[in-house]
């Protein structure tokens, strides 16, 4: 019987490469995670504030994820978020300092490009809660919340099989109170850092 050497030589090249091609990601499980971003509002000044003043219109955010991965396409995810601060003017108490915090609920669509790379979009609702800080001398405090919806896209690279940053973009769409801070939108340009189990 004759053996043809080169094609087995190449079926075991092949065999060899396969081997060594790092480990894709992990295609179901638990992940958390840990963001920093930088959040621009759609307004400079929300419309309670006093005539002329100067008003921050960007600030940085940070925010805590979590979540579950069912296959290599869909997962959900948990995100609470500080989104930095904003000025306000409370009837009967007066200019105030608005902080504002974030609770979503988001469902994320992945599609993988290669063992490293993927892109993604995930979409959702979210809850924001505002708690007011007053000069000192003023007495009283006020919060507010509400809820709408958020959508974001990004670009994720696995550094390992549980071992992955992402850069991404989000809108929050429609977040404040009308009549302290102004309702406003806000987008958000962050990095973070997740690890899978």
């Amino acid at each position: 019987m004759k053996v043809r050497i080169k094609p087995l030589l190449a079926a075991v090249a092949f065999m060899l490469a396969a081997i060594s091609v790092p480990a894709p990601a992990q295609d179901g499980g638990w992940f958390a995670g840990l963001g920093i971003g930088y959040l621009k509002f759609d307004d400079g000044c929300p419309g309670t504030a006093a005539t002329g003043a100067a008003c921050d219109d960007k600030d940085t955010t940070w925010k805590l994820f979590g979540g579950y991965q069912f296959n290599a396409y869909l997962g959900v995810e948990l995100g609470l978020a500080d989104m930095g601060d904003r000025p306000a003017t409370v009837t009967g108490l007066g200019p105030a300092t608005a902080k504002f915090r974030v609770f979503e609920t988001l469902l994320v669509g992945t599609l993988p490009l290669n063992q490293h790379f993927s892109v993604y979009g995930k979409a959702g609702i979210y809850q924001w809660d505002v708690d007011f800080e007053f000069p000192a001398g003023v007495a009283g405090s006020a919060d507010a919340n509400g809820n709408d919806y958020t959508v974001g896209l990004g670009v994720r690279y696995n550094f390992t099989r549980n071992a992955a940053l992402r850069l991404e973009w989000q809108r929050y769409n429609s977040m404040g109170d009308r009549n302290t801070t102004g309702r406003f939108n806000a987008d958000v340009f962050g990095v973070g850092a997740l690890v899978s189990f």
